[in-house]
């Protein structure tokens, strides 16, 4: 009997253990799933470019068209000045000037220019020889021709005057050389007017 009390003890012992390791075993929380994440897809670098638009080609020396009278007067430091007075361009063109360069010396020979605006945007350089020489108008055709090629039109008027103008078309502008003269009263009169395309 004694062996068996014994027998009984231990199997309940034992039954008693097992029953408190799985008390302890249900008490413990299983460990969280692990989940793992795919990495964020990385946005390519963003790269930025910056495009400079290069300013129009010059016209005339350093002006350029759509200037403003104060960038012209700047571009041109001590020569262009404006005027208190504006000063009419001449019979072929209508308009006048407040801005000018009382004298410039280009090819040999000397110049007024003015400056033409639209709505404080220049538009026109108007040049006008200054005492102009019987080979004025000649050399100025020759030196346009060579910088443009051959001129797009050319037209002579004979009245009292000789008035020949000679045009060249450029895309950026239209050069007009004009040329009038009375041979026997010594009158001359040589001008190149460079006008912005319309």
């Amino acid at each position: 009997m004694t062996v068996t009390r014994a027998c009984r003890c231990i199997a309940l012992g034992a039954l008693v253990g097992s029953a408190a390791l799985a008390a302890c075993r249900s008490k413990e929380q299983a460990p969280p799933p692990v989940t793992t994440q795919a990495p964020a897809p990385t946005a390519a670098p963003v790269t930025t470019t910056t495009t400079t638009i290069p300013s129009p080609p010059p016209v005339w020396g350093a002006a350029r068209w759509g200037m403003t009278k104060a960038e012209v007067l700047a571009a041109f430091p001590g020569q262009a000045q404006p005027l208190t007075t504006p000063v009419q361009f001449g019979p072929q063109v209508p308009g006048a000037s407040d801005v000018a360069i009382a004298e410039h010396e280009m090819d040999g020979h000397k110049f007024r220019v003015l400056f033409g605006f639209e709505a404080d945007a220049l538009n026109r350089v108007y040049l006008s020889a200054i005492k102009p020489a019987e080979g004025t108008c000649g050399d100025l055709e020759k030196s346009l021709t060579d910088k443009n090629g051959a001129p797009a039109d050319r037209s002579t008027t004979q009245t009292n005057v000789r008035l020949e103008q000679i045009v060249w078309k450029r895309p950026e502008q239209t050069i007009t050389l004009g040329c009038s003269e009375m041979p026997g009263l010594g009158y001359r009169s040589v001008t190149l007017d460079h006008a912005a395309p319309k």
